[in-house]
Order: C-alpha cells, then structure tokens, then sequence
C-alpha cells in the first residue's frame, strides 16, 4: 500500500564513527580532525528549512537517526534538529523516533539524556554475542558491555531493538543455536538477524577475494537461516520483513512504512530520499562526504548530489523491490491504482511470476502478491527474475 503523502518519514544521518568496521559499506567516517558541533548543527538546520519550504506542511510520523554512529553526536545537537523539524512540521501523536548505538561505555552514559532530547526508539548495534566473532567483526565492544547496554537501555527507553549478524567463518547450527537462545533470553520487542553479506570497496571484500577466510556452505546458511525463523518466531519474535522479528504491534514503523511506499525525506551527507514534488516522485540524494557537504551548505549552495524525477513505473518497480521483502507482501492493485498504472502494464514477469506460483515460491490473488517463507533464502534471486 502507498502512505497518505501527507505524512513523511526522515532520516537524518551522522557520517562520523570512532573506528570503521571491516564488513561496512554504509557513508561512514573516521576523522581525527575535531568535529565543530555548532557548524553541523547550524548546517543542519539550514537544510531542514530548506527541504520544508520545498515540501510545505507535513505529519512526521517517524524520524531515524542513522549513520555512521549517531549515538556519539550530542544530544543538544538532537534536540535542536528535532525543535528545528517540529517549528514547520507536525509531530504525530504516536511519532517514533529511532536512533542507532553501539554498546560502548561512552554512548552509554548519554541514553537518559538522549531520552529527554525526544528519542523513544533504540536501536543497538549487537552484532554478536560471541566475543570471537565480534573481534573478527571489528566492533569495539565485548559481549560484557553489549549487555550492560542492553540492560541500561531497557530501564531507560520502553522500546529496545538490538541487531545481530550471523554466517560468519565457522559459523555452525549449533553455535547460532546457542548465540540464539541466550539473544532470545535478553530480548525485548525486536530483533534484526542479517546474513554476513561482503560488500565491494570492504576490507572484508578484499579479505574474502583473497582467500584469508571462508564463509559457511550454502546449506550450512540455509540451516541458520531457518533456525532464526523458528527459534524467534517460537519466541513470540514474529518475522514480518526478511531480517526482522518483533513481538506484535512493534515493527520499526520507519523501515515499515517506507518498505510499503512512504515519502520519506533524507537529511544530512549521503541521506537519500524519495520525494512527492509537483504530484511526481523524485528521487534524492545528498552530497557523500561530510566536508562537502557541509561547505556547501554553509555556503547556502545546494546539497543534492541528485534530484531525479521518476516515473510512476520506475516508482511501483521500487515499492515492489522493497514491499516483497514483507512478510505480507504487496496490494498490487492498489498500489498500482495509485501510482495510476494499468495492471495490464509490463512490470512483472508474468512467465516466471507462474513459475515461481507453481514451485511454491510465491503467492498472488487479487489482494497481495507474496514471497513465501520457502522463496524468502532465495528473495534476491525471485525479484531479479520478476521484476521487469
């Protein structure tokens, strides 16, 4: 389904991290140079000004601080991009605004305080809860501390997701079992379980090219992969996108809503968007590195590195791409109806859409068009083939 375009969702993001890690593709930077906080938070600013003259009155429904790691900017710099949102902006009732950290002692100490700036999501960056996998990953944190964090931000924050990442060298049934359960133990409303993926421009990339370490078999990833459906759905943990697990009535309604066809607006380096103008969709993308970006918008210069118009086609490919990823798949009809295209348009293929019915891979009647738990290991591969 498509969102009532006068609600928006916006992602900020922080391109600065204390150390870059191996598998990490994301616009992410290390920087011994000091950071002028009150330079990006006036930069800030003047892009959120910028973007609500062009896009005039919106409802905020969710707000996601990304990044790099957007726990180690202050939380005066949050607070003021929040006020600065809600002077033009309406605030839903029901806003979620989401903000990612790692477990370090230093992000730590500013979870009350990052509650009191308006942030009423976390997200923790886990990873692992194996101290050997979480060295070969590169993280900062030892499992000590991810638990202390977890611990202290479910006394702080009522909503608490935390991310894991499985397939790793030597990774087996029995050790994900084990790392599994003891997640599940710990858990609140949410859990994100991703595939390790190795990603080009990487270290890991140039690592695996040259042979220093092995990931599982296929089968072996298989296997974990539906040990994470059984074990988290067992737990009341209820899959509705590929990689993510929420008790009911806790989706990140962020990723959620954009997955289904939101407007949502990016602000900061890198952010992209995909944006209502005029009655057409427009795709956008910011300036990628920071000190370009922010010299430009210090200069009042345009940030967009992008700003493409897209057609509606282009625009149902996209929901498509991402609808499928949800367990509940996508309203065909309906989206089709309000992106004005004729269902009779060549944007599936219809061949392999029979083929994909018959193997049990996809479902479709006239209410949704589905990915099936079976066609979810191979998503990637039913989306090329499908999508015209």
């Amino acid at each position: 389904m498509l969102i009532n375009n006068k609600e928006i969702a916006l992602y900020i993001h922080w391109p600065y991290c204390l150390k870059k890690c191996p598998y990490c593709d994301f616009n992410s930077h290390v920087t011994r140079l000091p950071i002028d906080i009150n330079l990006w938070e006036t930069a800030y600013k003047n892009e959120i000004k910028n973007e609500q003259n062009i896009l005039g009155k919106k409802t905020v429904r969710s707000i996601f601080f990304g990044g790099g790691t957007p726990s180690l900017m202050p939380p005066k710099l949050i607070e003021s991009i929040l006020n600065q949102l809600n002077k033009k902006w309406t605030f839903s009732k029901n806003i979620e605004i989401t903000l990612e950290a790692n477990p370090s002692s230093v992000e730590i100490k500013n979870f009350s305080t990052l509650k009191k700036a308006g942030v009423n999501r976390l997200s923790l960056g886990f990873q692992s809860l194996n101290n050997n996998s979480l060295k070969f990953l590169g993280r900062n944190h030892s499992v000590k501390n991810g638990l202390k964090a977890l611990e202290t931000a479910k006394n702080i924050f009522k909503r608490v997701s935390f991310d894991l990442i499985y397939g790793l060298p030597g990774h087996n049934e029995k050790m994900w079992e084990k790392e599994l359960n003891q997640a599940i133990q710990i858990s609140g409303e949410h859990i994100s379980a991703y595939q390790l993926t190795i990603e080009k421009g990487t270290p890991f990339y140039a690592s695996y090219r040259d042979k220093k370490f092995k990931l599982p078999h296929e089968r072996t990833l298989l296997n974990l992969y539906n040990m994470t459906d059984e074990l988290l759905n067992n737990a009341r943990l209820k899959k509705y996108e590929v990689s993510n697990y929420a008790i009911k009535n806790s989706e990140c309604v962020h990723n959620y809503k954009i997955w289904q066809g939101a407007e949502y607006c990016g602000i900061g380096p890198g952010a992209h968007g995909r944006l209502m103008l005029d009655n057409k969709w427009h795709a956008t993308h910011k300036f990628s590195a920071p000190k370009i970006w922010l010299d430009k918008n210090l200069k009042k210069k345009c940030t967009l590195y992008l700003n493409k118009e897209i057609s509606n086609i282009e625009r149902a490919h996209e929901i498509l791409l991402t609808s499928l990823r949800l367990i509940k798949g996508i309203d065909i009809k309906k989206t089709f109806n309000k992106l004005n295209i004729n269902l009779n348009n060549n944007i599936l293929n219809k061949n392999e859409l029979r083929k994909f019915k018959e193997l049990g891979l996809i479902e479709e009647n006239d209410l949704f068009l589905k990915v099936t738990n079976k066609g979810f290991p191979i998503l990637n591969y039913i989306t090329n083939k499908l999508i015209l």
